[in-house]
This record gives structure tokens, C-alpha cells and sequence, in this order.
């Protein structure tokens, strides 16, 4: 009887067999569909006002059919495949207990073997073949959670260029120099920079300006090393920056970003984010006062306690912009580097923050790129970037007197607001 069930084993095999390989190909050919449908999915809801302001409900609902419709039709035309599957193995474990129930009654009639020892050997056959048939109805589920599990583990062997969490590389506490030497720097779809080269004096201001599209970001990126550079170097203090542990140059670095980003936390939780020991409470008030941002944070109910929001929803874009400066101030960094932080404000709102970025400038390097060139008249140095490159270098007055690309893109700004 040990035999016959044995024999019959495999045949169950061929079935899962069967519907293991339907399956995999199934999930294999969708899985490109179901994730643009997802990520449809969670834009519009991330965007739901927008969404409902342009009224396009039913365009997200269309393009997110649109993804599922080819995974739909594949399961109608698989349904019937698996059913087969899935009945082939099925029958094939009663087909198994059946004949253990014919042989082991022949076996009984001729008297080879005993009356209980047959119901024991039936016994453990039923069980068996019953977990069997439990277990298969889990296959789906199994295929799902190892093709999803193959990939995760396929992203945990990639190797990132930049080890983010490393511990190598020199910790070298910096006095602010920045140095970029014939630096060229290209995204997959497009060349970015090409032969960049300029120096920040340490506690001193460099502004970039010029067109959108021109590198300027960039360069913020290629100082926190959120990139590697193509060709050239960037050097902090005359080390190579690919040289530096990640995490120890990043803590002597602070940005201030067009769009602020605040958790949903207490607005002193958000300031305290700024470093990795949690600072004092008068640390964060000190940081708070020099964002300009400690009088209205005063006026709150529950003050420095206040919560936030998801994404700072409670609060004004100005106010937001102070709490991220109070942030980046906290943690004194030795280079701030300011992203278009006054660009999506208002003109009541910028004048306030701004007084905040010049209080924030004060004793350390800081690169700030702007489009309103008004914000950077101040700065120690003004370098104009165009197609990847800096085609001018001065300060404000002498720029202007060169009646170059600077002077023309200050003569644009002064016609538009005069109009």
C-alpha cells in the first residue's frame, strides 16, 4: 500500500507542477501592469484636489482600467487552465484513496495482511492526502508572495554606487571650501553639466542663476553627494568628495529647499529632525528666533507642541520655509545650501524669510540658487550658468557693468515687474 502511494505521488506533483508554471508566467507577463496601475492609483490621490479642480476623475479612472484590463483578460483565459490544474490534483488524491481502499480490501480477503493495520494505513493516507489537498489550495498565494519576495531580494543584492550607510571614507570636520574641477554630470535622459568648474570660499556666498534647466539644482546634489559626478571632482575642503564618509559630510551640511518638507510631528520635532542627538529646547528656540519664526510659533495654543499635519498641512507656505530654516540652523552646519527657498512665496511671506536666509547666511558658506535676482544683489559672488556651464562670475555690480547674460536676465526680470 506504501508503494501504491508513492506511486501515485508524483502524479500529484505533475498537476501542481502544471499550475506552478501558469502561474508564474502569469505574474511574471502582469507585473509590469499592476504597478503602473499603482503608481496611477497613488498619483491621484496624492494629488486629489488637483485632480477634482480639473475635474479628471474619470480620466484616472480610465487610465487605471486601461493598465488592468490586459491582466483581466489574461485571468479569464488562465481560469480554466488552473481549474484543470487544480482538479487534476485533486482527483488524483481521491483517485490515490480509492485504490488503497481496493487493495487493502483484497489484501484483507486473502489474508495478507490484518483488518487493522489496513484502517491504519488508510487512516494515515486520508490525512495525508487530505493536508495535500489543503495545502495546494495555497498555491496562488504561495506564487504571489515568491515572486514578489524574488524581487526584493533582487533589490537587496544590487550594490548601490553611493553606500549612504557606510562606514568608510575620512570624517573630516570642514571649514565650508567648495571646489568643483571640470565637472561633467549627465542624467539617463538628458547631459546636465559639462566642465563645471568654480570655488565657494569657506563663509562666503556664491548665487547661481540662470535659465531653468541650466545645472543649477544639480550642483546642490553634487555637494550632498546624492550623486556621483561623471568626470572631474568635487572637493570639500581639497577632499575629493567621493573620499568622505556620506553621513559625517552630510551632518556639517544643511538644505533649504522650494518645497519644504515637515512630518507630522510637533513643530519642535520637525526643528529637531535637523540633528541626529535631539537638541534642547532652547536650542530650538534659538533656531526658531533666528528663522524669524519663533514669535508666531509663540501665539499657538499648545506652542512648540503643535502639530503639523501630514506635510505641514496646517501651516502657510512662508511658515513652513521658516520651520525648515530653523531646521537646517539647528544643526549649525558649516554649509547651507539654499534651493529656491523664497521662489513659490508671496512678496509679504519672501521679505520675511528672506530676512531669515541673510540671518542664516551669516558665518558659514552658502550657496543659494535663485530666479529672483533681487534675493542675491548681496551675495560675495554671482555665478550665471548656461547649457552646464558658468559663462559669467562677479559680483552684482560688476556683472552689471559688463552688460552681459546677468544684465540681461535682470533687464527681463525689472520689464516684467514694472508691467
Amino acid at each position: 500500500m506504501a508503494l501504491l502511494v508513492v506511486g501515485i505521488l508524483p502524479l500529484i506533483g505533475i498537476g501542481q507542477l502544471l499550475r506552478v508554471r501558469v502561474m508564474r508566467g502569469q505574474h511574471r507577463k502582469n507585473a509590469k501592469d499592476y504597478e503602473e496601475s499603482g503608481k496611477v492609483a497613488m498619483e491621484a490621490i496624492e494629488h486629489v484636489r488637483t485632480v477634482q479642480a480639473l475635474t479628471k476623475e474619470e480620466t484616472f479612472h480610465e487610465k487605471f482600467c486601461h493598465y488592468l484590463d490586459a491582466p483581466h483578460h489574461d485571468a479569464l483565459c488562465e481560469a480554466p487552465i488552473q481549474g484543470l490544474a487544480y482538479g487534476f490534483a485533486t482527483s488524483i488524491i481521491f483517485v490515490m484513496g480509492c485504490c488503497s481502499y481496493r487493495l487493502g480490501l483484497a489484501l484483507v480477503i486473502k489474508n495478507l495482511m490484518l483488518p487493522m493495520r489496513v484502517l491504519r494505513v488508510m487512516y494515515a493516507i486520508t490525512m495525508s492526502s487530505g493536508t495535500l489537498g489543503f495545502a495546494t489550495a495555497y498555491f496562488p498565494e504561495y506564487m504571489k508572495a515568491t515572486f514578489a519576495g524574488g524581487i526584493i531580494f533582487s533589490m537587496l543584492k544590487q550594490k548601490p554606487a553611493i553606500d549612504n550607510i557606510s562606514n568608510d571614507g575620512r570624517k573630516v570636520n570642514l571649514s565650508g571650501a567648495i571646489t568643483f574641477n571640470n565637472v561633467r554630470f549627465s542624467y539617463p535622459q538628458r547631459p546636465q553639466i559639462d566642465d563645471l568648474s568654480f570655488t565657494a570660499q569657506p563663509g562666503k556666498t556664491l548665487a547661481l542663476v540662470g535659465p531653468s534647466g541650466c545645472g543649477k539644482s544639480t550642483v546642490v546634489s553634487l555637494i550632498e553627494r546624492f550623486y556621483d559626478v561623471k568626470r572631474g571632482e568635487v572637493l570639500l575642503d581639497s577632499h575629493d568628495i567621493r573620499s568622505l564618509n556620506p553621513i559625517h559630510t552630510r551632518s556639517q551640511i544643511a538644505v533649504v529647499s522650494q518645497e519644504p518638507i515637515l512630518f507630522n510631528c510637533s513643530i519642535a520635532d520637525n526643528i529637531a529632525y535637523g540633528m541626529e542627538e535631539r537638541p534642547s529646547p532652547e536650542e530650538i528656540e534659538i533656531a526658531a528666533r533666528k528663522a524669524n519664526i519663533h514669535s508666531f510659533i509663540s501665539e499657538l495654543p499648545d506652542g512648540y507642541s503643535t502639530f503639523v499635519g501630514d506635510k505641514g498641512t496646517q501651516l502657510s507656505g512662508g511658515q513652513k520655509q521658516r520651520i525648515a530654516i530653523a531646521r537646517a540652523l539647528v544643526r549649525r552646519p558649516k554649509i547651507l545650501l539654499l534651493d529656491e527657498a523664497t521662489s513659490a512665496l508671496d512678496t509679504e511671506s519672501e521679505k520675511v524669510v528672506q530676512e531669515a536666509l541673510d540671518r542664516a547666511r551669516e558665518g558659514r558658506t552658502c550657496i543659494v540658487i535663485a530666479h529672483r535676482l533681487s534675493t542675491i544683489i548681496n551675495a560675495d559672488s554671482i555665478a550665471v550658468m548656461k547649457g552646464g556651464v558658468i559663462v559669467e562670475q562677479g559680483t552684482h555690480s560688476e556683472l552689471m557693468s559688463r552688460h552681459g547674460v546677468y544684465y540681461e536676465l535682470t533687464q527681463n526680470q525689472t520689464s516684467k515687474a514694472s508691467h
